[in-house]
């Protein structure tokens, strides 16, 4: 069975790294995700949004703290993964987040800003 995710949108707040105890990098990260439709009826236009915790590990992890900030469009592979946990009141809470493989910037609404003037 596979289970790849892809998902286009902004982030909602900045990279947040962390490091655990051995030493691995690993980096968080909300993602609002647009959707945009004509009602088929009506003809009007209509919008959702749906937001995303996104985690990845390592360099990527790195490399999204030292390249990205809230407000960035980006496209985010990985796959959905569940997680559980029994919070200080007592009850279950569970999240579904994208764990990432890799991330890139989205060219869809605006050019990638470079600091080098030379073009290839």
């Amino acid at each position: 069975m596979m289970n790849g995710t892809v998902l286009a949108g902004n982030l909602t707040r900045d990279p947040e790294i962390r490091y655990l105890t051995d030493g691995v990098a690993t980096c968080s990260f909300g993602l609002a995700v647009d959707r945009r439709w004509q009602d088929r009826e009506t003809g009007v236009w209509a919008e959702a949004t749906s937001f995303f915790d996104v985690a990845c590990w390592r360099d990527l992890a790195e490399h999204v703290t030292l390249s990205l900030e809230k407000g960035a469009r980006v496209i985010a592979t990985g796959r959905l993964e569940q997680r559980s946990w029994t919070g200080d009141d007592g009850r279950v809470r569970t999240r579904i987040e994208l764990v990432a493989d890799d991330i890139g910037t989205s060219l869809k609404f605006s050019p990638l800003e470079t600091t080098n003037s030379s073009r290839v």
